[in-house]
């Protein structure tokens, strides 16, 4: 920085403080020259001198910290780690006991007395409190974004998370916070705006400072009229929505899949679910992949709803094919079972297998592009050119190149008359080579290029009519890169304010800003490479205020609604440890083991409760 002696003033954004003088004076006339003065003052240079001679004061004062303090200090940065470690608190009852014993000669360690239940109030009545505390004082004094997302469970109560997006200004980045999950079981429109209401509403955070929502797309989210943006809207009429853009890519793809006609998914669910809780199958699998000398490999479930599964398991599928066959063709029920029959004749027809091979293939820049959007980095000014990328990639699979270039992509037309001979069309080079070397009949490699057409048609019907490539905030969006500065025209800015007239913005000082930030020397400007930071730190000088505050609000904007899916997956991890140490603890008292219900684990738990509930989850 030029002016380290400088801070922000609490007076506004026309004053700075001076650390030198502990004085506020304006900069509102000349801007870095008033500084200059102010540098050159008999003032300040008086200050300058007496900072100088004088000594620090820390030599003089000696830090009062008892030993009930660092105790205390111990114990609450155990119940932390706990909780950031998704480790179950009745840990910490057997750690109580034990810590005195591993560390003998720590007077910290004789005095450590956290057992569960302090552990569970130090974080639930002490640090979420804090937390929660300073999360509401934040989205009280700036913009941020909502992000939310239901449970699908239907054994139990369904959650509804609430999530905060947010300019962290102490660290200088973007970071999600946790806000509320609170019972939802009728998940309506009307039920779950109220939930964010109430959450918003308890904590004192006005609607003003809301500017934008991201949930999947789900219609009771997203219903243009009777739905949770619908009635966000009549609270804060310029928040912005842009969807999930990973659940759009998975709704596109689910599309290419039924519209190609081969049942792929009923093939993958039925292969795990034939395996799945079957201990006897599974041994005799394990003697044909021994027999085929494969790789031992876990068959992985499938699920719909988790974005990534579907390549994972046609890869792992593929991977285990022959051994597959092997074993279902010479199965005992292959003739008695439906099921069973129907999986033998899928895995000895060429057809699905090649099919199976185009998909590792084609679904790779996919899966790339989801990945790619999952992250919780600052991805939103990269959004609009990697989905016109995405677009672009999949017609280069359908149509020639020259079609594609040269006009706007909504006007490339794809559809039949149009595209690829299908010796021209991308199936992957394995999948070539597989065809090839199977000789198949004229008719069978025609439905498989007829499915291969349907696939490609679907994924882009759908990325065009749900992908949001017509949004008047994405094309804006470059602005927050710093290698496009000088690409940036005032209309950008001036747009972009237009949208976010809740911030308050001076449309004179963001033109000035943008001038002076476009013409001064890069080397002048902070080096930094994550996008956040680097305005972070341009909010840091004098000489900028309503630039960066535009630019820390766009970086909240949300590009997906993974943080939200993460949650409940966090959450059916502690569910499923749960589980199992209830599976271990009924398997002692079936034994006879009376001490079971004595031990740290089981203190607290109603044995006929207990009993029912393990009884329920199995």
């Amino acid at each position: 920085m030029e002016f380290t002696f400088l801070k922000r003033s609490m007076k506004g954004h026309s004053y700075s403080f001076c650390k030198i003088c502990s004085c506020d004076f304006s900069v509102s006339h000349g801007g870095r020259n008033d500084v200059r003065q102010h540098e050159q003052s008999a003032k300040h240079k008086r200050g300058l001198k007496a900072q100088k001679y004088a000594q620090e004061m820390s030599p003089f004062v000696a830090r009062n910290t008892t030993e009930a303090d660092k105790v205390i200090n111990a114990e609450v940065k155990m119940a932390m780690l706990c909780a950031k470690n998704n480790v179950a608190f009745t840990f910490c009852d057997d750690f109580n006991k034990c810590v005195a014993e591993i560390f003998p000669d720590s007077a910290i360690a004789r005095k450590y007395s956290t057992g569960k239940t302090k552990a569970t109030q130090l974080i639930k009545g002490a640090i979420a409190a804090e937390l929660d505390d300073e999360l509401a004082k934040t989205c009280r004094s700036q913009p941020f974004s909502l992000m939310c997302d239901e449970s699908n469970n239907r054994k139990t109560e369904k959650q509804f998370v609430i999530l905060a997006r947010l300019y962290d200004e102490a660290t200088l980045q973007v970071t999600t916070r946790f806000m509320e999950m609170p019972v939802c079981n009728v998940g309506n429109a009307e039920n779950l705006y109220e939930k964010l209401s109430e959450a918003l509403r308890k904590r004192g955070i006005p609607w003003e400072n809301l500017i934008a929502f991201n949930s999947d797309n789900a219609s009771v989210m997203k219903d243009r009229h009777n739905s949770v943006i619908s009635r966000l809207k009549t609270s804060q009429p310029h928040v912005q929505d842009l969807g999930c853009i990973c659940h759009l890519v998975q709704l596109a793809t689910g599309c290419g899949i039924k519209a190609a006609q081969v049942p792929v998914e009923d093939i993958l669910v039925g292969i795990y679910t034939h395996f799945d809780k079957s201990a006897k199958r599974c041994e005799i699998y394990k003697e044909f992949v021994d027999f085929t000398d494969s790789d031992h490999l876990k068959l992985l479930r499938y699920c719909s709803t988790r974005w990534l599964s579907l390549l994972t398991c046609i890869q792992r599928v593929l991977n285990q094919w022959d051994v597959l066959q092997a074993y279902f063709n010479s199965h005992e029920e292959v003739e008695r079972s439906a099921k069973v029959r129907d999986l033998a004749s899928h895995l000895r027809d060429p057809v699905v297998k090649t099919y199976f091979m185009f998909l590792s293939s084609a679904l790779k820049p996919l899966s790339d592009f989801n990945i790619a959007f999952q992250s919780e980095g600052v991805q939103i000014h990269r959004l609009e050119e990697e989905m016109c990328r995405l677009i672009k990639r999949i017609l280069g699979c359908l149509i020639p190149a020259r079609a594609i270039v040269g006009g706007p992509l909504r006007e490339v037309e794809y559809g039949e008359g149009h595209q690829l001979a299908d010796e021209e069309l991308f199936i992957g080079a394995d999948t070539k080579a597989f065809m090839k070397s199977t000789a198949l009949p004229v008719s069978a490699e025609k439905k498989i290029f007829q499915s291969v057409r349907r696939f490609y048609e679907a994924v882009l019907q759908k990325m065009f009519s749900s992908f949001p490539l017509d949004h008047p905030l994405l094309k804006d969006m470059k602005v927050l890169d710093p290698a496009a500065r000088l690409n940036i025209t005032p209309g950008t800015v001036e747009r972009l304010g237009a949208l976010f007239p809740q911030l308050h913005l001076s449309e004179d000082g963001l033109r000035e800003e943008l001038i002076d930030y476009q013409v001064t020397d890069s080397k002048q400007l902070p080096q930094e490479d994550k996008i956040d930071r680097f305005w972070g730190l341009v909010g840091k000088d004098v000489r900028f205020s309503e630039l960066p505050r535009l630019m820390k609000a766009l970086l909240c904007i949300p590009h997906s609604n993974a943080s939200s899916e993460r949650v409940f997956s966090m959450r059916n991890q502690d569910d499923q440890q749960t589980l199992s140490h209830s599976a271990r603890l009924l398997h002692r008292l079936l034994d006879g083991d009376s001490k079971a219900w004595s031990s740290p684990q089981a203190t607290g738990t109603d044995e006929h409760a207990f009993i029912q509930s393990v009884k329920f989850d199995y």
